[in-house]
């Protein structure tokens, strides 16, 4: 899931204006893992990767590497937490059907 505003760049240039000059930009490729949440206007730098299951906070920039099953935020991105069973607890706790990725917890109350 992507937000609004989300800028996903995979080209940057030389900060150094010799080097600009001689080289106008380069390219690096960037990889969004399966079922990841990227909050509105997070910017994703060239050449990084998210991991599976990850949520970027918004208006997070992602300048390195994040793994898979975490909450990051912020500018620069850091990694907050790991994504666990409390989450899933947390958020069906109030409802009254239970749903196939319920704690067992939940689903033995029944």
């Amino acid at each position: 899931m992507i937000g609004p505003n989300v800028t996903i760049c995979t080209t940057g240039h030389p900060a150094d204006p010799h080097y600009r000059e001689m080289v106008a930009h380069y390219s690096l490729p960037i990889h969004i893992g399966k079922n990841v949440w990227i909050g509105s206007n997070a910017v994703i730098l060239p050449g990084v990767s998210i991991g599976d299951h990850s949520v970027i906070g918004a208006g997070s920039v992602v300048t390195r590497d994040i793994p898979e099953n975490v909450i990051a935020v912020g500018n620069p991105c850091r990694i907050m937490r790991e994504i666990g069973d409390r989450d899933k607890e947390y958020y069906f706790r109030d409802m009254k059907i239970d749903f196939p990725y319920a704690s067992e917890k939940k689903m033995d109350k029944k």
